[in-house]
């Protein structure tokens, strides 16, 4: 089944992969982390700072919260040894990864179209047409979630394993030689580590069998028990992360939406526009509902067709190659209920599955190019398929290269997510937490219009008919926020209150609530309402912050300590929370100390303009003015006209 060729050949194609692959995604390198999973995975992942023991074993004994993910976390760990949380090393990683499944893709569909090629196609021509598909596999759009968002990476992982122990089995079948079948066991184990979706390789292997035309009996099956035992293992697994969401949602409608999404995918596939982070649908499903079953009955009937055809005409590559899609997709397509929300899909889920719609592709190209063409000449025969194929990786790559600009950054991400869907809650939340962080009047303005109209959206969501609204009040205590930081406290009251009417168990409302009170000398209230955010979340962070700074306020050091440092466990990398240890500290004379945390908060946040001015002020007291001057510089680096560090340098210089 293998062909060898020779290593300067390998070299151009993996070169011609890796080219296209950075020439696409090389920008992503200085795109930023973006507000959506990047920091519960990498930047405020206390797991991934660096590789220790506990961080290894805390990757082994945890979920992402939802899915098992073990190696995907060690991959981030490794980047942290590299970079730390500088952005660039993550997204390098990822279009790294992503050239290297393109290299595997354009193997695998070599050695597949190979064993399936009737028309005896020249060597030439079939490394020619593979590399087709692998560029394909590099260039589509609908690959730009999966390399360009930097929690993606499972996905890239996963493929990587999965295609890796398809080619091992292949190499074991071709060869006979054990260790290659004990090497697609291994890989396989591999990519269940980095996400579990690829479980169904067991039965790609089955398909991968029939389209190698082997024989269909008993050592077929019984060879993939391993395979099966393992999927079986890491389904549990899978099962126990989603167990919430797997009882939400009813067998009908988990048949209408993955019916819907599949039929979505092969349209995004095929016309590859109007992409975006979210697609979620806002209205009840229903099966007498025409968007969803016309899809269903569209899907059915394609299957039906190739089925008949492979029947009556003994066509057996296009059920198999649209099988391998099916299969490969059906694990994430289960994953559509997200609080309360439904998402038709996401453009990741086909990172892996379109393997099948290149094998489909590959065989009509063969088909296309088989020996007994004559119409139209050699114009025909071999100038119009490199014409066609170069004019389609061009078209792909424009596309890609607009896309990739989404990821640019959170705004980008989300603005462009409102503009596919305009009636994304979510997508407008996010959208709000991004202007609320800048803090400015305009940009406070812009987020409560966000939060307005993400509000308007999720009151109407079906799913409100219960007696309690997690979503609505989330989006609740995010415009009480937005209003209390824009001078509206009253306004931001009444939406704190609204959001704990409608779920009593919400911290963030009992923040706010504290917040105000505090802010009007109610120290006593706020200190209740702190309190109370943490009888509900023991490890809400936030709570401990806003604690630990009124007992500062009141006198009360050594608790307002106690409150930081538990801050601090769970939540390390919190830089405002060691600034204000660090002025406690400072009020307690214990300097030392102090200048660390406030050293530290800089090493979190460099351009923390007020801790760096403190600890230069420490500096200078004792008498370390070569360090305090340089800390007063970066301020002005970032704050040109700070007068206090203006002020400290005109003195120490």
């Amino acid at each position: 089944m293998f062909v060898k060729i020779t290593k300067g050949q390998a070299l151009i194609i993996i070169g011609i992969l890796c080219a296209l692959a950075f020439l696409l995604f090389g920008r992503t390198i200085d795109y930023p982390f973006v507000r959506f999973d990047d920091g519960l995975l990498i930047y405020d992942n206390p797991a991934i700072r660096g590789i220790s023991l506990t961080n290894i074993k805390t990757a082994f004994s945890t979920y992402d919260p939802e899915l098992y993910i073990p190696l995907t976390l060690i991959s981030y760990q490794v980047d942290f040894l590299i970079g730390g949380i500088k952005p660039a090393i993550y997204h390098l990683q990822n279009i790294l990864w992503h050239a290297a499944n393109g290299v595997l893709v354009t193997w695998l569909m070599y050695a597949l179209l190979k064993a399936r090629d009737q028309w005896q196609i020249a060597n030439g021509k079939l490394q020619i047409v593979s590399l087709f598909l692998g560029m394909l596999f590099i260039a589509h759009p609908l690959n730009v979630e999966a390399v360009a968002w930097a929690s993606a990476r499972k996905d890239l992982l996963s493929t990587f394993f999965a295609l890796a122990s398809i080619l091992s089995y292949l190499q074991w079948r071709s060869s006979d030689t054990k260790r290659y079948f004990y090497g697609s066991l291994a890989l396989f184990t591999l990519g269940l580590l980095c996400k579990v979706t690829i479980l169904t390789l067991p039965v790609l292997l089955l398909l991968v069998d029939l389209w190698a035309k082997r024989k269909i009996d008993k050592a077929m099956f019984l060879e993939k028990i391993p395979f099966f035992a393992l999927s079986g293992v890491f389904a549990v697994i899978a099962i126990i992360g989603k167990a919430g969401q797997i009882g939400s949602v009813t067998p009908m409608e988990t048949i209408l939406v993955t019916s819907k999404a599949t039929a979505f995918t092969l349209q995004q596939y095929f016309l590859p526009f109007g992409f975006s982070v979210l697609y979620p649908f806002n209205e009840t499903i229903a099966v007498s509902d025409p968007r969803f079953v016309i899809p269903l009955l569209g899907l059915l009937g394609l299957i039906g067709l190739l089925c008949f055809l492979a029947l009556k005409k003994r066509i057996l590559p296009p059920i198999l190659a649209l099988g391998f899609f099916l299969i490969a997709l059906s694990p994430s397509l289960l994953n559509f209920a997200k609080g309360g929300t439904v998402y038709i899909t996401s453009d990741r889920y086909a990172y892996f599955a379109q393997v099948g719609i290149l094998l489909g592709l590959g065989m009509g190209i063969l088909h296309f190019l088989r020996g007994d063409v004559r119409l139209g000449g050699r114009l025909y025969r071999k100038r119009l398929p490199m014409m066609v194929a170069v004019l389609l990786i061009g078209i792909l790559a424009t596309l890609s290269i607009r896309q990739t600009k989404t990821w640019a950054s959170s705004e980008a991400l989300f603005a462009h997510a409102v503009k596919v869907s305009p009636d994304s809650h979510v997508a407008h939340t996010n959208l709000g937490n991004v202007f609320t962080e800048r803090k400015a009047e305009g940009n406070l303005a812009e987020a409560i219009i966000h939060y307005e109209e993400a509000l308007q959206i999720a009151q109407s969501l079906p799913y409100n008919a219960g007696p309690t609204d997690p979503v609505t009040s989330k989006i609740l205590s995010n415009l009480g926020s937005a209003l209390r930081q824009s001078g509206g406290v009253s306004k931001a009251v009444r939406r704190y209150e609204e959001a704990i009417e409608k779920n009593p168990q919400n911290p963030y409302a009992f923040l706010g609530l504290g917040i105000i009170a505090a802010t009007e000398g109610r120290m006593g209230e706020a200190e209740t309402q702190y309190r109370t955010a943490l009888e509900i979340a023991p490890k809400f962070s936030p709570a401990y912050l806003n604690l630990g700074a009124l007992f500062s306020a009141t006198g009360r050091y050594e608790e307002a300590l106690a409150s930081f440092d538990e801050g601090i466990v769970i939540d390390p990398f919190a830089p405002q929370a060691h600034f204000n240890r660090g002025v406690v500290l400072q009020k307690l004379n214990r300097l030392a100390e102090a200048r660390n945390a406030y050293a530290y908060a800089v090493e979190l946040a460099p351009s923390f303009v007020a801790a760096r001015i403190n600890l230069g002020i420490l500096e200078a007291n004792r008498g370390k003015h070569e360090e305090a001057i340089q800390q007063f510089r970066e301020v002005l680096r970032y704050d040109p006209g700070n007068t206090k560090a203006l002020e400290a340098l005109r003195q120490l210089q």
